[in-house]
């Protein structure tokens, strides 16, 4: 009788273990990467669908990036989005679920050649805020002195000042330049039909989740490669999708 109870106790243990309320710490809106308003968003909707196909219920909890750190280590959250082991949090780090990827966009009629963050000098450039901190020595180096150089925390004005080409070079994430672009009150002051192009001369940027508890990363990182496997994933990613006009970059 005990060797048979023993064995039950070690069959449901996983059942308890795995199927859980996940307390998510979620940064502040970033569309489309996060949508507060909505609960939704491309990231959101990958960690939330990948944890409810092993069975988990994600609670988000919305928070400036600064208190992840305490929350985290205070137990007061399970996992945060959108971090990298590069954070100096402790925690157990999924499979990359997210990639950022920021481009140097332009519009295809000016025609310009920019391969490398060099070839940023002298034009009139707007970026994200804190981008010349975060994109590396090469662009800070590019844009630190360039007097035609500045930052918008409002990034919903990069296509705005983008398609009135009153900028040569917008730098931003090319998901979240394409979602401004197609706001219907950027829409509504500019032609969003001319093309763009986007030119690649930054690496991308993975991030994961960070958890507390690693079998719980590792139940998220199964359920991410169903994600993938299933097709769900690409519908996903495509759902917030910009419906831009893109040229080759160069």
């Amino acid at each position: 009788m005990k060797h048979i109870l023993a064995m039950m106790a070690v069959l449901l243990a996983p059942i308890s273990a795995f199927a859980d309320e996940v307390i998510m710490a979620v940064g502040r809106s970033l569309p489309p990467y996060v949508i507060v308003d909505e609960w939704r968003g491309l990231e959101y909707d990958i960690v939330r669908e990948a944890l409810a196909l092993e069975g988990h219920t994600m609670k988000p909890r919305f928070m400036a990036i600064a208190r992840v750190f305490k929350e985290l280590d205070n137990g007061m959250v399970d996992a945060s989005m959108t971090m990298q082991p590069s954070s100096g949090i402790k925690a157990f780090y999924s499979d990359s679920h997210v990639t950022y990827r920021n481009f140097a966009i332009t519009l295809a009629k000016r025609n310009f050649t920019i391969k490398r963050p060099e070839d940023l000098a002298g034009k009139s450039v707007v970026a994200f805020q804190k981008a010349a901190l975060t994109l590396g020595p090469a662009f800070k180096a590019a844009v630190e002195h360039n007097p035609r150089y500045r930052e918008e925390v409002k990034q919903m004005v990069q296509p705005t000042l983008l398609f009135l080409d009153r900028v040569d070079v917008v730098v931003a994430d090319g998901s979240i330049f394409g979602w401004f672009a197609n706001d219907p009150e950027v829409k509504a002051k500019v032609d969003t039909t001319q093309a763009v192009r986007f030119h690649p001369i930054f690496p991308p940027t993975a991030y994961s989740v960070a958890f507390r508890d690693v079998a719980m990363r590792d139940s998220f990182n199964r359920g991410l490669k169903k994600l993938r496997d299933s097709g769900m994933y690409g519908k996903i990613v495509e759902r917030y999708s910009g419906l831009l006009k893109v040229e080759g970059g160069g």
